[in-house]
């Protein structure tokens, strides 16, 4: 054919579904399409594997134990331990676990994490520098740290004046949990003094070693007597006798009454 110029041209052929009003609709419906089937395959296969993939197991409870304990038993059931953190509990001791999430008897795929808390056993604190200060000093500074005052020793200094701290058990400065019992070792001076002994009977035997460690005397042995007519650990009889001069330091040996 020839244009108004004279030019000469040929009309090109295209095929029909290479025409613009028919090439779209197939583009929508094919794509519809695909994306059915998609969805189809993500119902029937993807989703059925994922949501069934790996057996169901009852996790145990875990309180109680200590961390190698729980893991392995998480190990048998293909399950794993994490740790998310740990506090205080004087009634633990140090890598207990305290709680677990999920709880006990919770339902859960293998391969699944259990959080726990554990222990870090009861606080620490210092022992604090007791040494040159004196026998009610001690004591308030170890209530102070929340430690109590455990056995008391009395011997004779020349470096130290009486009623003055020379050394502690544990010693000072040694980290331990709070609430535990110091023992202290006392000077008498540079001898031993005599004190007269205390009468200890009807006393229970708390109270006597008090009493006994107030004037520089020690409580030595302990025997126990069945006796119905007193409470338990009252004590029955001494040794010395009460008003007796012993030296400071001297042990007392004491008779207490039991139930059994």
């Amino acid at each position: 054919m020839t244009d108004a110029t004279g030019t000469k041209w040929r009309r090109t052929f295209q095929p029909v579904w290479r025409r613009r009003w028919i090439r779209y609709p197939v583009i929508l419906l094919g794509a519809g399409l695909s994306l059915f089937l998609l969805l189809l395959l993500a119902d029937r296969v993807i989703m059925p594997t994922v949501v069934h993939w790996g057996k169901v197991g009852v996790i145990p409870d875990l309180t109680g134990l200590s961390l190698d304990e729980a893991t392995e038993v998480l190990d048998d059931k293909e399950l794993k331990l994490e740790v998310t953190s740990e506090v205080y509990d004087p009634s633990r001791p140090p890598g207990t676990v305290l709680s677990q999430i999920p709880g006990p008897n919770s339902r859960v795929r293998e391969g699944r994490s259990v959080k726990v808390i554990v222990s870090k056993g009861g606080e620490t604190v210092l022992v604090p520098k007791l040494q040159g200060v004196s026998m009610r000093q001690a004591e308030l500074l170890l209530a102070h740290e929340g430690l109590g005052l455990g056995d008391v020793s009395w011997v004779a200094s020349d470096s130290f004046p009486e009623n003055v701290v020379i050394a502690s058990t544990p010693s000072f400065e040694t980290p331990v949990p709070q609430g535990m019992s110091i023992n202290l070792t006392v000077s008498v001076g540079l001898e031993p003094d005599s004190v007269k002994v205390p009468d200890l009977l009807g006393i229970n035997l708390e109270e006597s070693k008090r009493i006994l460690r107030e004037i520089g005397l020690q409580l030595g042995k302990i025997k126990s007597k069945v006796n119905d007519d007193f409470l338990p650990e009252t004590i029955l009889s001494q040794s010395p006798a009460a008003g007796l001069m012993v030296p400071r330091g001297s042990e007392i040996e004491v008779e207490m009454s039991t139930t059994e």
